[in-house]
């Protein structure tokens, strides 16, 4: 079973690269304002969870808890996928990519499990911010479900990021009732 500073580690190290496909994104549409502060925001918001992974990290090494075997499972499978994943995402991302083929690896990536994984990772860290992420996803993805709605063409990916959209809400909602 890996420690819990494996697991972050690794949760950090893809969400940097989550981080980097957005601002990649930012630079491919920077000739429209609007779309250039849409992937520019995206972007932002993966810096504030490697934030608050790293806050995390701090918080446990402090403890004595970060040797500890991880309260979050990962399986060798999982991470392997994740990592081509995103190194796939990344090779896409270059001149000549349309908005809605961005706004589909977009959608891709935050189906993913890495969203889930850096929850849990939160949640069972007894963090306050595990609440404020839930908070940022579910903004982050009603923000993208409105640029797939506007500028796609493509109701089946429309679906799938409001019921991305829907699951995520009702884990804030259950996190603020307990």
């Amino acid at each position: 079973m890996p420690t819990t500073r494996e697991v972050l580690d690794l949760t950090i190290a893809l969400e940097k690269q989550s981080m980097a496909l957005y601002a990649s994104f930012a630079k491919l549409f920077a000739g429209d304002l609007k779309l250039h502060d849409f992937w520019f925001g995206m972007a932002r918001d993966e810096a504030r969870h490697v934030g608050a992974l790293d806050l995390v990290s701090t918080v446990l090494e402090l403890e004595g808890k970060l040797e500890q075997p991880s309260p979050v499972s990962l399986e060798d499978a999982t991470i392997k996928r994740l990592e081509a994943l995103h190194a796939g995402f990344g090779n896409r991302a270059k001149a000549g990519l349309s908005l809605e083929q961005a706004l589909k690896i977009a959608l891709e990536v935050e189906e993913t499990e890495l969203e889930d994984l850096v929850a849990d990772l939160l949640k069972a860290s007894n963090s306050d911010e595990y609440e404020r992420c839930l908070r940022l996803l579910v903004h982050d993805l009603g923000e993208l479900s409105y640029m797939i709605e506007h500028n796609a063409q493509d109701p089946d990916l429309l679906q799938r990021c409001d019921a991305l959209v829907n699951r995520h809400a009702e884990e804030l909602r259950k996190a603020a009732r307990s």
